[in-house]
């Protein structure tokens, strides 16, 4: 290109050296100027494609950007959808071992409350029991008494070895005790349940040669684990004889109780 420039400059400067040198020169001073108007022709032309050249240069470069712009928000949005899709069964695999744990929860809940519910309405067993012989035949003040022979004990809830009833259950319990005295004695004594008397009874008998034997009947609201026992207050004598006697064929000392209902 930069060739045919020059020899077009050349035949130009050529013709121009001609018509100065000759005095008639009007056929070459027109081809003259038509030679320059092709030669600015073919640079316009040139700077022309050079201009083309460089938008179509320009256009390829936006287009690649435009599409590796294309391809990196295509990965872009790949990735947001993959992470998305992800952080999604994340959040629904937690919330699902949530409900789960919940559910666990409220099951073992429902457990806990319909055993309670059975054992509040669960009809209790029999409790009655009867004992007897006393373990100290002079009681003290202050002394729980003891009666060591089991009679009778369903429920096992009286304890020969102190002397102490448990309650099983809460409910109504009703008492019993028999005392058989000397004569010229005094004892007094209480009913205690969760070491609180519920009643006090006294047995007094004035010198005299008749033995006797006394009852008393107690009854009271127990709650369940509760105790019940007999506790001696007072005890006077007029003689050194023992207070309490027991004939295995004629007349007995006694504890006994029983459950009533519940409440």
């Amino acid at each position: 290109m930069l060739t045919n420039i020059v020899t077009s400059s050349f035949i130009v400067a050529v013709f121009i050296h001609i018509c100065i040198s000759e005095p008639h020169c009007s056929k070459f001073h027109y081809e003259e100027k038509l030679l320059e108007k092709m030669i600015r022709l073919e640079i316009s032309v040139e700077a022309m494609k050079k201009e083309i050249e460089e938008s179509r240069n320009q256009v390829t470069t936006t287009l690649g950007n435009l599409q590796t712009e294309r391809s990196t928000w295509e990965k872009t949005l790949l990735t947001m959808k993959d992470t998305s899709v992800t952080a999604l069964d994340t959040a629904i695999q937690e919330t699902k071992t949530q409900v789960q744990d919940e559910l666990k929860v409220l099951a073992a809940e429902k457990e806990r409350w319909n055993k309670k519910l059975k054992d509040s309405v669960k009809i209790p067993e029999v409790v009655l029991f009867s004992a007897r012989r006393p373990k100290h035949n002079t009681p003290t003040s202050g002394q729980t008494m003891i009666f060591t022979e089991i009679i009778l004990n369903k429920g096992d809830a009286y304890n020969k070895e102190n002397g102490v009833f448990t309650a099983p259950y809460t409910g109504v319990y009703i008492f019993t005790v028999q005392f058989c005295v000397y004569p010229g004695k005094r004892v007094d004594f209480a009913f205690m349940a969760n070491d609180k008397p519920f009643k006090i009874a006294r047995i007094q008998r004035h010198s005299s040669s008749n033995f006797s034997c006394h009852s008393f009947d107690a009854m009271t609201i127990v709650n369940k684990n509760e105790n019940v026992k007999i506790k001696i207050v007072y005890v006077y004598s007029y003689s050194s004889v023992s207070i309490l006697d027991e004939n295995d064929s004629h007349y007995w000392n006694t504890f006994s109780g029983r459950f009533i209902q519940p409440i």
